[in-house]
């Protein structure tokens, strides 16, 4: 299992259950993630973002896919935050058609829902690892 220790890494997860933000910060501290912040929405999300910027967005998109795929969209497009924060999303969707449009708007990464602790860890990880070799986020480049 991919483990980042003594990482810095900042995660931000963004889902309308508390349930949901809780289990997935557990599985971050499987991968050493020390730094959590929870968002119930986009919105909510953005505004912390300015504030302090993640080195990985975990979010929902199956309450309100077209407010998830909007805030993707216009993370990619710099209206705020880093636009290379890579972003993991979960949806109950497997639809193809919900998956393209998750790509389209700039999604990295997508679980499917029941989701699985495993592949929560292994893509998050992979995720982050990626983001520390590429320097991590902004935020690094400011402290």
């Amino acid at each position: 299992m991919l483990r980042l220790d003594d990482t810095k890494a900042r995660v931000l997860v963004i889902d309308a259950s508390a349930h949901m933000r809780r289990l997935v910060i557990t599985l971050m501290t499987a991968v050493g993630v020390r730094f959590c912040e929870e968002a119930r929405t986009t919105i909510q999300a953005a505004t912390m973002i300015l504030k302090n910027l993640p080195d990985l967005i975990v979010i929902d998109l199956s309450g309100d896919a077209t407010e998830a795929l909007l805030f993707v969209h216009r993370l990619r497009r710099g209206e705020f935050g880093d636009r290379h924060t890579p972003v993991l999303g979960i949806s109950s969707s497997g639809h193809h058609a919900m998956l393209e449009l998750a790509w389209e708007s700039g999604v990295d990464e997508m679980i499917g829902k029941p989701i699985s602790a495993i592949e929560v860890i292994q893509r998050a990880g992979a995720l982050l690892a990626e983001s520390a070799r590429r320097g991590g986020a902004a935020r690094s480049a400011a402290e």
